[in-house]
């Protein structure tokens, strides 16, 4: 492994794993610092910034912040799609029926919008490290595909502290079943951004495709009231939802980097 990727790695999961521990020994989803939990997509980021100033690793990022538009609506809405299209049949196949609740949905709409532009905007610095610096390195020593296996893996893995110590939690989800499930939808996710850097090679695109995954992915089904006992298997459908287009995304990636 060369250096650069060494310090990135390091700093990213030594984070990771630090405000994890930190998280779960106060409390879980219950700590009082989990305000801090934002901080967390700041550490890709972090990495990146330490192998510039330890390693002299250049940024990678100067011809990232162009934002190509005919590639805007396959960023916001495949991976909600696909999630939607997955998850509303089951729902009525579990529940008999969509069981919606009473919302105001210009309010719902004008919350849509702000929460894709906050997550977005945080997820811009995670993006800096996973897409940016750290799939081009690994496509330049294995090739698109396998560095796009290889760096969804890695953010996979990433987030497992969090599900572990409570910091991302879900109800009636427990952190062990948490820990197994999100990964797997998160690995999905990852092959379709690693897609859309691959034919892009832009930051704001990936960050926005990422903001709409976190915040748009599960966006109607915050206007439910589905019963505790099906939460893991609608998980378990969001996960599978990802990892479809995942894997069509990744059939479309062609192979070498040269290509």
């Amino acid at each position: 492994m060369s250096r650069p990727l060494f310090v990135f790695l390091s700093v990213t999961f030594g984070g990771s794993i630090l405000l994890s521990l930190m998280f779960g020994l106060s409390g879980g989803h219950e700590s009082p610092l989990l305000w801090l939990a934002p901080l967390t997509m700041f550490m890709p980021a972090l990495g990146v910034l330490a192998t510039r100033i330890t390693a002299g690793a250049p940024l990678g990022i100067d011809a990232a912040i162009h934002l190509p538009m005919r590639w805007l609506p396959a960023a916001l809405l495949v991976l909600p799609l696909a999630i939607h299209a997955v998850v509303l049949p089951g729902i009525f196949i579990l529940e008999g029926k969509l069981p919606w609740v009473a919302a105001s949905w210009p309010h719902a709409a004008g919350k849509a919008v702000a929460g894709l532009l906050i997550v977005s905007f945080l997820a811009f610095f995670e993006e800096i490290g996973w897409r940016a610096f750290l799939f081009p390195r690994l496509a330049s020593c294995f090739g698109m595909r396998r560095a796009a296996v290889l760096s969804a893996a890695i953010w996979a893995l990433w987030h497992m502290p969090f599900s572990l110590s409570g910091a991302l939690h879900v109800e009636n989800v427990s952190r062990l079943q948490l820990a197994v499930i999100h990964p797997m939808g998160t690995f999905g996710a990852g092959l379709f951004l690693a897609f859309l850097w691959f034919r892009t090679g832009s930051l704001p695109l990936v960050s926005l495709a990422h903001g709409a995954f976190n915040d748009w992915g599960q966006y109607a089904f915050k206007f439910m009231n589905v019963s505790p006992r099906h939460d893991v298997t609608l998980l378990v459908l969001v996960a599978l939802a990802a990892l479809a287009v995942g894997a069509g995304a990744l059939a479309q990636t062609q192979p070498l980097a040269s290509q």
